[in-house]
């Protein structure tokens, strides 16, 4: 007895210190983000960097503005949701759900997806769908553009999407399902009467976690996005989202220039963007919690 209460003590300290380290990691991240990304607004105003459509740092006369940029980001990403939830929704729905002898053989290809390397669809989207897109698309004048680059980040978040929101859905009780079903309750009455508000907040949860996947993402967009810095009209112009610009341009930034700050207040807004968003998903589950009482 006095043996498994030593474990569980061992287990719970490690689980703190493990839950202080991490949190320790992450405010160091923060902090040094910060601590090279601050100065740049000693030399650019607030107002420039962040509602100026210019960014020519390379420049004699250089301009640092984002907007362009952050538009970039915003599109390629709302495009991708688009594209991608809808799909990896019905298709996890099939798979919680509807699925039996076929749910391992499909789950095996969601799997097989997962293990793309972004670097390898980058180059099919470069050498493929760009020329696709150059030969059936008239109004397009670039095969590297918005719609290019949200069709293969697509690919890549749908496996993220799909098996975490297929884990909220099979969390459901079948007892529940089965219940409404024996009332005479359609299939689909009881996929968003029962199961879908049970299963909202880790539906919520996977949802925050693939947009984090896809705003993060740099090797595809940088590949076939365009690398365009300039506002687009629609979703065939070319864009340089703010990861492209990080990776693009840090390996030949002068330490300690105003770009060299520039990119690093860009990551600082990146890690903003993923903590909002995770805030967003812990409001959400709480407000589900609270709705569900």
């Amino acid at each position: 007895m006095i043996g498994r209460k030593k474990r569980d003590l061992v287990v719970e300290g490690f689980i703190y210190l493990a839950a202080i380290l991490t949190t320790v990691i992450v405010a160091g991240i923060f902090f040094f983000l910060f601590k090279d990304g601050l100065p740049l607004f000693g030399e650019v105003s607030f107002k420039e960097f962040f509602t100026s459509p210019y960014w020519y740092p390379t420049y004699e006369d250089a301009e640092y503005g984002i907007f362009a940029l952050l538009i970039g980001t915003l599109s390629v990403t709302g495009l991708t949701i688009l594209f991608s939830i809808p799909l990896a929704f019905a298709s996890s729905i099939f798979l919680a759900i509807f699925s039996d002898k076929s749910r391992n053989f499909i789950k095996s290809i969601v799997e097989l997806m997962a293990g793309l390397p972004s670097v390898v669809l980058g180059a099919f989207a470069l050498k493929y769908i760009s020329k696709w897109i150059i030969e059936n698309i008239p109004s397009a004048w670039t095969g590297l553009n918005i719609f290019n680059a949200s069709l293969v980040l697509s690919l890549l978040s749908l496996p993220y999407f799909i098996t975490l929101m297929e884990d909220a859905i099979r969390a459901v009780p079948k007892t529940q399902i089965e219940g409404s079903l024996s009332l005479g309750v359609s299939w689909t009455s009881t996929i968003f009467r029962v199961v879908i508000p049970q299963a909202k907040s880790g539906i919520f949860n996977a949802m925050i976690l693939g947009i984090n996947r896809i705003i993060g993402e740099t090797m595809i967009v940088l590949m076939v996005a365009g690398g365009a810095a300039m506002v687009p009209s629609g979703i065939f112009d070319p864009v340089r989202p703010l990861t492209a610009t990080i990776a693009g341009e840090m390996g030949e930034t002068e330490l300690g220039s105003t770009h060299y700050f520039a990119l690093f207040m860009i990551g600082v807004i990146l890690l903003l963007f993923s903590t909002c968003f995770t805030l967003i998903a812990s409001k959400l589950k709480g407000s589900g919690k609270i709705d569900k009482r």
